[in-house]
């Protein structure tokens, strides 16, 4: 009886065993997000589309783009559901260095995003290349390949078409890649609507682990929040607080730094030490001595006239009509030029070791520095001026940290929030008008 008793206890723990634990040994696999899907790639990103266009509104109408009602935010939700697209949900984005460029896109009704393919096939040369079930569209005007499936979309332009659908098809649930899992899980910026992430191995040259993006537009020009990330920490910090330059007005370019130094002159082997020390070679610039003797202020600023007495030589003829060498001066105007930077006891052979190379080089009482027109210069405290025009310009205290250069005729505008240890955080302006010119062919 005992022994009937356990055959059947022991049959019916069995049984229940295998009814509990049947759907996990006989389950399917589970299906793959579409954040496993993501290739890697030099730069990533992802875009939330209708709060960026929402976002970018503005400066739509205040450039007076074309066709702008036809990228509100309603028109494009309601062009996604006709087309079976889920422009609610995040859009990823990946690219290379080498223009290579992708997209992936939620898909909710595979068939409706087959319709507007065929639709596009109507207006465009489309090559159908589907393959082994593999849907495959190249579109060879704009060199952009189409693939979908169930639930995803792929926009595709580069020379590696094949090698991107296998990332893209085959992936594994839960096999999203360290890169995509890094960003994402990245606090910075997280409530911000485009976002571009990057570990691309030409930072590490400056000893960033990675760099971070975000857009951040308003009525008139793109504004873009960066952070840089160091794995060990930055060396230097924005304590410093010192003259500058920067009350002028209308600059071409300027730049204000106000830097705690002392940690970046003494550091060793620092990436961005190196390069500055290689990039000063290039011009026979004494980099290893400015850095030691300099004390963490500069500023500078170029930007429009001042007028100065230039000494001529005439000749003139008395009343004998002798002829004699006078000696005169004429109001000419020069570039308005400012220069103003701090040291320590170290200065006197900074400014020494500029004269011994032919940097600078003295006209009389005054100086030139590489092409710059003829300035004075003078010293106080712990300070050196340099100015072009008779007065020097007015000057402020400040902190910032920031720089105006134009690049490819537009005023780039960078700029310094904080340097926390292993973060530096800040911001890029970038004028509207020629980003959308390009953009839309517009004319201001």
């Amino acid at each position: 009886m005992l022994k009937k008793s356990l055959l059947i206890a022991t049959l019916a723990l069995s049984l229940g065993a295998y009814l509990y634990l049947q759907p996990l040994i006989f389950a399917k696999g589970a299906a793959p997000r579409i954040i496993d899907r993501l290739p890697d790639a030099d730069f990533i990103g992802k875009m939330n589309l209708l709060d960026f266009i929402n976002e970018s509104n503005d400066l739509l109408y205040f450039y007076k783009t074309p066709f702008r009602d036809l990228t509100s935010s309603d028109y494009i939700l309601g062009q996604g559901k006709t087309y079976g697209l889920n422009f609610q949900k995040p859009i990823y984005l990946f690219g290379n260095q080498n223009g290579e460029w992708g997209a992936i896109i939620q898909v909710n009704n595979p068939e409706k995003t087959k319709q507007g393919i065929q639709k596009l096939m109507q207006n465009l040369a489309v090559n159908d290349s589907t393959k082994n079930k593999t849907i495959l569209y190249f579109i060879p005007k704009l060199k952009i390949y189409l693939h979908y499936n169930a639930n995803y979309l792929l926009v595709y332009s580069g020379n590696k078409v094949n090698k991107v659908i296998s990332r893209v098809k085959n992936a594994k649930y839960k096999g999203i890649s360290r890169l995509w899992e890094g960003f994402l899980t990245n606090k910075n910026f997280k409530n911000e609507h485009l976002v571009i992430y990057s570990k691309w191995k030409e930072l590490n040259k400056y000893g960033v682990d990675y760099a971070i993006i975000a857009h951040d537009s308003d009525s008139s020009d793109f504004n873009i929040k960066y952070c840089f990330h160091k794995k060990a920490d930055f060396p230097f910090s924005t304590q410093k607080t010192g003259l500058s330059f920067s009350g002028q007005k209308s600059p071409i370019r300027s730049i204000e730094l106000h830097l705690d130094a002392e940690k970046f002159r003494q550091a060793k082997n620092d990436p961005l030490k190196n390069l500055l020390i290689e990039k000063g070679k290039r011009l026979s610039f004494p980099t290893v001595s400015f850095l030691e003797a300099w004390d963490g202020v500069l500023s500078f600023v170029e930007g429009g006239k001042q007028q100065v007495a230039e000494r001529i030589i005439v000749s003139e003829m008395d009343e004998d009509f002798n002829v004699t060498q006078v000696e005169k001066y004429r109001t000419v105007e020069v570039p308005g030029y400012s220069l103003l930077f701090n040291t320590n006891d170290k200065g006197p052979a900074f400014i020494n070791s500029l004269l011994q190379k032919g940097i600078m080089r003295s006209e009389g009482n005054q100086f030139r520095v590489l092409f710059s027109p003829l300035l004075t210069m003078k010293r106080k405290d712990n300070y050196y001026f340099f100015y072009s025009g008779v007065k020097s310009p007015k000057m402020v205290e400040n902190n910032q940290n920031q720089l105006l250069w134009p690049i490819n005729e537009t005023n780039y505008y960078f700029k310094i929030d904080t340097i926390n240890q292993q973060d530096i955080l800040g911001s890029i302006k970038i004028p509207g008008a020629k980003i959308m010119k390009k953009l839309f062919s517009v004319k201001f």
